[in-house]
């Protein structure tokens, strides 16, 4: 499946959903919590147009190293459970920065000496639309969720001018689908602890890491 064709389909399966049962019983959700995203390969990004002393760099793909870069962050979500088991991802939030150590990066563009700077990534996701089912055992829940998003990705870097360097900031979107599986302890009726781990099945390429985190979801 195409990473576009998944807004569509969870479109289309809650129009079936609410054909289906006019009367379902339904209500929102709300989660969040922090984490850690794992990227198993930095991508190639956009060098934005850059002006030296010696000359004018086009905005440009600057390879990265393809390195993979582990980020701590947060999230917030927003869904519509629907018969208490059909979940709805409707909107939600990510950002990460990366930690830990990782080497410059050299390569060149335009024929100029350029650096890449891995541990200054900071990550954007932005979820879409999706479609789930969940489960409930006494105080346990466990669902899974298939959803879209946008994922936005920005790192440091710099290109030689003569004797001196130039910062230059490299930039990425791209689509991405994911997914979402959860285990979840109710704490009181409303409130619930959940561990939750979600493969990317496509973030600037075909399974290219994953999002681990404790959350906390409010709703029934």
């Amino acid at each position: 499946m195409r990473p576009l064709a998944v807004p569509v389909c969870a479109a289309l399966a809650l129009v079936a959903l609410v054909e289906r049962s006019a009367r379902a019983d339904f209500e929102f959700q709300v989660a969040a919590g922090g984490g850690i995203k794992w990227m198993r390969a930095m991508p190639t990004l956009e060098g934005e147009e850059t002006s030296t002393s010696a000359r004018t760099l086009p905005a440009q793909d600057v390879a990265t190293g393809g390195g993979s870069v582990t980020a701590l962050g947060g999230s917030f979500d927003l869904s519509v459970v629907l018969d208490d088991h059909w979940v709805l991802p409707s909107f939600g939030l990510g950002a990460y920065a990366a930690v830990g150590s990782y080497p410059t990066v050299l390569t060149s563009v335009d024929g100029s000496i350029a650096r890449v700077r891995p541990w200054t990534m900071v990550a954007i996701d932005l979820l879409g639309p999706g479609i789930g089912y969940r489960i409930k055992k006494r105080r346990f829940m466990f669902s899974g969720v298939l959803r879209s998003g946008l994922s936005i990705m920005r790192v440091s870097g710099s290109v030689a001018a003569g004797a001196d360097t130039q910062e230059r900031a490299l930039t990425g979107v791209s689509v991405m689908v994911q997914a979402e599986l959860e285990a979840c302890r109710r704490l009181d009726p409303g409130t619930r602890v959940c561990l939750q781990v979600a493969p990317r099945l496509y973030d600037f390429g075909v399974l290219n890491g994953a999002t681990f985190g404790l959350r906390v979801e409010w709703g029934r």
